[in-house]
């Protein structure tokens, strides 16, 4: 990916600090609105954000939001208001985030065509695959039947991936052939349809990684180790950022927020799993959430 040359000015609201260092880093001219009293994460802001370029407001107070958010645009010819659902709503009640939300909706410019989103989960393997990035053993099938035929000569354990008939792509990891025989029994009961998508399952420490991209520039804003992760490394850190960004560069990802579940081991960092949070939280995404039965659902769109 080529980054343009000439300083895009960019918003950045309520951001985590790892937003911030991407932004500068990738060249971007950074302004920041954040709360009237600084966060803890605040603190940890990078010292090459001027000081003049922290704006403060309280996000109850929608009209100050709107107000603040519109004049900082119009007086520094600012292009792009960006911010990350994740940081949006941290510290902040439901009732707040979701006002803040819609100030910055109404705020987004009007596009002459939707942005393009995640390919779906069968895709996006392909895609990886292909490329030979973050390439994972996976086998397609055309019903549940054969599903568990190609399940059972990985052998197990493997995660499934099918939609229902809603569109709604279901995430399942299966370790033995009950977990198999439930999971068939389950598909059949949801009317899952072709094709169903049966993969390695993948081992090795987890991170999840949030990324906001602004005309096809990836900027990697967080990095958090999941379960019993430790903190990545600089060069786990850096082939992990290497791999998202590969990911939404070969599915021609221009515009939105993602997060994707990646896995380090010896073979390297490799992809479970990408969403898009804002597009679910709209009601556009088509994922299921983890379940209480261990299932983990909806970890790919």
């Amino acid at each position: 990916m080529i980054i343009r040359q000439a300083a895009e000015r960019v918003l950045l609201v309520r951001p985590g600090p790892g937003l911030v260092t991407a932004a500068l880093v990738a060249g971007l001219d950074v302004w920041v609105v954040s709360d009237p009293v600084p966060r803890p994460p605040d603190a940890r802001l990078p010292a090459e954000l001027p000081p003049e370029r922290l704006l403060r407001v309280d996000f109850d107070d929608t009209d100050a939001l709107r107000a603040l958010l519109a004049d900082t645009v119009l007086e520094h010819g600012i292009g792009q208001v960006l911010h990350l659902t994740s940081d949006l709503g941290r510290g902040l009640d439901s009732a707040a985030a979701a006002a803040a939300e819609e100030v910055l909706r109404e705020l987004a410019p009007r596009r002459g065509k939707p942005a393009r989103g995640l390919p779906d989960a069968v895709a996006v393997r392909r895609i990886l695959n292909e490329s030979r990035t973050s390439a994972v053993r996976a086998e397609e099938a055309r019903s549940v039947t054969e599903a568990c035929s190609l399940a059972e000569d990985f052998p197990l354990p493997v995660v499934i991936k099918s939609a229902d008939r809603s569109g709604c792509w279901w995430t399942v990891p299966v370790h033995d052939r009950p977990a198999l025989d439930r999971w068939a029994e389950q598909a059949v009961a949801a009317r899952h349809c072709a094709p169903y998508l049966v993969e390695e399952l993948l081992t090795g420490a987890k991170f999840r990684v949030e990324t906001l991209t602004v005309d096809g520039m990836h900027l990697v804003a967080d990095i958090a180790p999941e379960g019993t992760a430790a903190p990545p490394h600089d060069a786990e850190r850096a082939g992990i950022r290497a791999t998202v960004r590969a990911l939404l560069d070969l599915t021609g990802y221009e515009s939105g927020t993602t997060r994707t579940d990646v896995l380090v081991s010896a073979r390297g960092s490799r992809i479970a799993a990408a969403t898009e949070p804002d597009r679910e939280r709209a009601g556009t995404g088509r994922s299921r959430r983890a379940t209480a039965d261990g299932n983990e659902r909806g970890t790919d769109r």
